[in-house]
């Protein structure tokens, strides 16, 4: 089995889960014995749709089940997949639900760590709705556009959004749970640059949202959105420059590695804005390695000048890569393609993860406890994804969106995956190893996008002292809780 991907490792999104708790109704006929109960009208909402319809049966139902995350292939069997065509289709579906009283969930890539963007009766699928519109300055961006579409199709305009590095993840998914990416310390999260989203609510009423209206339901999307409101639709954004950009990954041998953590973190975090960098630790049965990586919005000199400094302070470096490219060139390589229609074409793998937030740089004992969980014999092939925060990230006061993580130095994500053959009890062992390691020099802050399904104080890791604001606004927007999942708000 090869180390997980670069694409997987460094940014994966997160789609939208929506799965309310309550049973299926029944209608059954009148009289003094049961008579013969009936399900949903599949075929009504089937002739309603301007998108499709799939059931079991049809040859292409096997493969619109599946989520992303083959983890949990197993449970994702829907009654019924709806290929959404437009925002009418989303209404519609979710009025069906409320007739029947329909589970349902909501799935934009279908990246959904937890797996609960697929496993209802009813999955209402938005990928269809993935069309980019640009304008001066803004671009209105469909909730299921997978990362790579909304990269080329705004590289055409020689602009972009900061978003992640996962080709294949939808746009709603990574925005509404805050969207951290390759340009964040120059641009922010992708909510920051949300200007205005298109959101369907539980009984189908259609609304539009920005700062002056539904300001709270506006608030709340951006950073605690996803699966928890309505169903977004369409997002305006503003759009940034997409300069040439230099990609640079250095790597260190193993006894070299503690020392190349330390300075990385030092340099990384007070590095320029338009630099973001990360710093992996890979675990394996043979041996761990340490490698670090990221884009500066600029020229390859500049990026040797930025560097010396850090290359001087780690010592010999095993290998060096530095390349400048066009911004959309650098994405996709990025994420481990070369074109859009390669990217899309990227194979689904099952995975499971954690993550961490921390308020200060890692200190010395935790240098020496990653050290010791990655030389341990049983590690898996897996790896630790230091990022580096700052940068516009963190001039973003905490109380302007419900993303509550802006006092953070670094971000780790903790990742393994595996083929469908493999047993995934030690890479989830793992898993929880690795979060245990690091939760004592951590702030005990979670990322919602990175949704841990074992997490046990999820709300106060993902939310904090946002969670009250973001209760009154499920209780304004989704009173009767139609928008549920066992980490819904």
């Amino acid at each position: 089995m090869t180390a997980p991907s670069r694409r997987t490792v460094l940014a994966l999104g997160l789609g939208a889960a929506l799965a309310p708790g309550t049973a299926p109704a029944r209608a059954s006929t009148p009289g003094p014995t049961p008579g013969p109960t009936f399900g949903p009208d599949w075929t009504g909402l089937a002739s309603a749709l301007h998108g499709e319809l799939l059931r079991p049966g049809d040859p292409r139902y096997d493969t619109a089940r599946l989520p992303r995350n083959l983890r949990f292939a197993d449970r994702a069997r829907p009654e019924a997949v709806a290929r959404c065509a437009d925002t009418a289709d989303v209404a519609e579906c979710l009025r069906f639900s409320r007739r029947h009283g329909l589970r349902f969930a909501v799935r934009s890539g279908g990246h959904c760590y937890g797996g609960w963007s697929s496993d209802a009766p009813l999955v209402v699928d938005l990928a269809g709705l993935d069309a980019v519109r640009v304008t001066e300055g803004q671009a209105e961006i469909g909730a299921g556009a997978p990362l790579a579409t909304v990269y080329t199709a705004l590289a055409r305009h020689g602009v972009t959004v900061p978003a992640g590095s996962c080709p294949t993840v939808g746009l709603a998914g990574l925005a509404l749970g805050g969207g951290h990416g390759v340009t964040s310390r120059a641009y922010g999260l992708t909510c920051d640059s949300l200007l205005a989203a298109e959101v369907v609510l539980a009984d189908g009423r259609t609304l539009r949202c920005d700062p002056e209206h539904e300001p709270e339901l506006f608030w709340a999307l951006r950073g605690g959105g996803n699966g928890n409101f309505g169903v977004v639709t369409s997002l305006l954004l503003r759009t940034h420059p997409a300069p040439d950009c230099t990609f640079f990954q250095y790597s260190w041998d193993w006894p070299d590695a503690t020392r190349a953590l330390a300075e990385w973190q030092r340099w990384a975090y007070a590095a320029p804005d338009r630099l973001w960098s990360n710093f992996h630790v890979w675990t394996r049965p043979d041996g761990p390695s340490v490698d670090a990586g990221g884009v500066l919005l600029g020229p390859a000199e500049d990026l040797r000048r930025l560097t010396a400094p850090l290359l001087a302070r780690t010592g010999r470096t095993t290998s060096e890569q530095v390349v400048t490219r066009p911004y959309l060139d650098t994405m996709l390589a990025y994420a481990g393609c070369r074109t859009e229609a390669d990217c899309l074409r990227q194979e689904s793998r099952a995975f499971a993860a954690a993550s961490h937030f921390f308020d200060d740089l890692l200190p010395d004992p935790a240098l020496t406890d990653l050290r010791r969980f990655a030389e341990r014999r049983d590690s898996v092939e897996a790896s630790i994804t230091f990022t580096a925060l700052g940068g516009a990230v963190n001039r973003v006061p905490t109380d302007a969106t419900a993303f509550r993580h802006r006092t953070s130095t670094l971000l780790a994500q903790l990742i393994t995956e595996w083929p469908e053959e493999a047993d995934p009890a030690p890479r989830l062992r793992w898993v929880t190893d690795a979060r245990t390691t690091l939760a004592p020099h951590a702030n005990g802050h979670a990322y919602q996008n990175y949704r841990d399904p074992t997490l046990p104080d999820w709300r106060t890791a993902y939310y904090g002292e946002h969670l009250p604001r973001l209760e009154a606004a499920k209780a304004a927007y989704d009173p009767d809780r139609a928008f549920d999942f066992p980490q819904g708000i």
